[in-house]
C-alpha cells in the first residue's frame, strides 16, 4: 500500500489535505498528484493532439505514484516522464498556435472571396437591371419588326453577359478550393511533423501510444510487435561523442524501415529503444523479422568519418518480440515484449527472444 489508500483519497492540492500531512513524503506525493489533475484539467479534448492518450498516461503515473512508498523511486519515474509531459504540452501549444494562424488564413481567403463574389453580384445585378429598363422602352415601340429585332439584340447581350458570370463564378469557386486544398495540406503536413520523432524520422512516442491503444480497444486485428534497443549504447556515446551516437539511432531507423511493410508501425519508444508494430502478423512470422534485422545490422558497418584508414563502427540491437493476447491491456502486452528484450540482454545480446521463452 501506498501513502494514501484507495477509499481515504484526499482531494489533490486542498489547504486540509496539506495540513494533514504527516510527512515530507506525503506532501511531497500530494503535489504530484495535485500536478497531474491540474494538468488533465487544463488540456483540451482534441483527437488531433491525442488528448485522451495522455490523459490516460497521467492517469497510470497518479495510479502508480498513489502506490509506491519509496520516494526516490517516485522521483526517479518522475524525471523519466518529464521530457514526454512537456512534450505533449509543446505540442498542445504548437497545434493551438497553428490552428490560430490557420484559421485568420482561411477567414481572410472567405471574406476575400465573400467580398468578390458580392461586389461581382452588385455589378451583375446593376447590369440586369439596366437591360430590363431597356426591354422595358424596347415594349413601347409600335413597329413589331423594330421591336424583335431589338429583342434579339438584348436577349443576346444577356446571354453573353450571364455566360460570362457563370465562367467568373467557376473561376473563383476553383481559386477558393485550391487555397482550402492548400491549407489542408499545410494542416497534414503539421499534424505529421507533431507525430514523428525529428531526429530519427520514425514516429514518435505519443503517436505510439496512440496507435497501440487503438489496436488494442479495437479488438479486431491481431498483430505482434518488436521491441529493440541499442546495445552498449552509452559505450559508443562515450567513445565516439553524441553525434556519432545519434548517426546511431538514424541508420537503425533506415535499416528497419528498408525490412519492413509500408503498413507496419515503426515509433522510438524513447531514448535508444524503438517499437515496430506489425498488423496481422503472426508471432512465428514476426519472430523470423526480427531475425532478419538483427542480423542485418550485426552484419553491416558504418563509416565514421571520411579520413583515410579510420576504423568503421558497427553496432548490435537486442529485440524482444511478443503477439497481442485477446486478454491483453496496451500494458499487459508492453510488459511482455519488455521482458522477452531484457532476457536477450541478459543472455549476452544481440539476438531475439520471444514471449514463448520467458513465460
Amino acid at each position: 500500500m501506498g501513502f494514501f489508500s484507495k477509499n481515504a483519497r484526499r482531494t489533490p492540492f486542498s489547504e486540509e489535505a496539506l495540513t494533514d500531512c504527516t510527512n515530507q513524503k506525503e506532501a511531497y506525493l500530494l503535489v504530484l498528484l495535485a500536478l497531474f489533475q491540474y494538468m488533465k484539467d487544463f488540456c483540451f479534448d482534441l483527437n488531433e493532439i491525442e488528448t485522451k492518450a495522455f490523459k490516460n498516461r497521467i492517469d497510470t503515473l497518479t495510479s502508480s505514484f498513489e502506490q509506491e512508498t519509496n520516494l526516490k523511486k517516485i522521483g526517479k519515474q518522475f524525471e523519466s516522464e518529464k521530457s514526454e509531459i512537456a512534450a505533449f504540452i509543446q505540442w498542445e501549444k504548437d497545434y493551438l498556435s497553428n490552428k490560430e494562424t490557420e484559421f485568420k488564413e482561411i477567414i481572410t481567403v472567405l471574406s476575400s472571396g465573400i467580398a468578390m463574389v458580392n461586389s461581382e453580384n452588385q455589378r451583375f445585378n446593376a447590369t440586369i437591371h439596366e437591360e430590363t429598363l431597356k426591354l422595358e422602352k424596347i415594349t413601347q415601340l409600335d413597329d413589331i419588326r423594330k421591336i424583335k429585332a431589338e429583342l434579339t439584340k438584348k436577349i443576346s447581350t444577356v446571354k453573353t453577359f450571364i455566360q460570362e458570370k457563370q465562367a467568373q463564378d467557376a473561376e473563383h469557386i476553383e481559386s477558393l478550393s485550391n487555397k482550402v486544398d492548400t491549407l489542408k495540406i499545410a494542416l497534414e503536413e503539421t499534424t505529421n511533423v507533431a507525430l514523428t520523432d525529428g531526429l530519427t524520422g520514425a514516429f514518435n512516442r505519443l503517436a505510439f501510444d496512440t496507435e497501440i491503444s487503438k489496436l488494442v480497444t479495437e479488438n479486431k486485428r491481431g498483430f505482434s510487435l518488436i521491441m529493440m534497443d541499442v546495445d552498449n549504447f552509452k559505450l559508443i556515446n562515450d567513445a565516439y561523442g553524441h553525434q556519432i551516437g545519434d548517426r546511431v539511432l538514424v541508420a537503425l531507423v533506415e535499416k528497419s524501415k528498408k525490412l519492413i511493410r509500408e503498413g507496419d508501425f515503426l515509433a522510438r519508444y524513447g531514448g535508444e529503444e524503438f517499437i515496430i508494430i506489425f498488423p496481422g502478423t503472426s508471432l512465428k512470422d514476426t519472430i523470423k523479422k526480427a531475425e532478419k534485422l538483427c542480423t542485418s545490422l550485426a552484419e553491416t558497418e558504418y563509416a565514421v568519418d571520411d579520413r583515410e584508414g579510420s576504423q568503421p563502427l558497427s553496432f548490435t540491437i537486442s529485440l524482444g518480440v511478443a503477439t497481442r493476447r485477446r486478454s491483453d491491456s496496451v500494458a499487459s502486452l508492453i510488459s511482455r515484449a519488455d521482458k522477452a528484450l531484457y532476457k536477450a540482454k541478459a543472455l549476452g545480446k544481440n539476438q531475439v527472444v520471444s514471449e514463448k521463452d520467458i513465460d
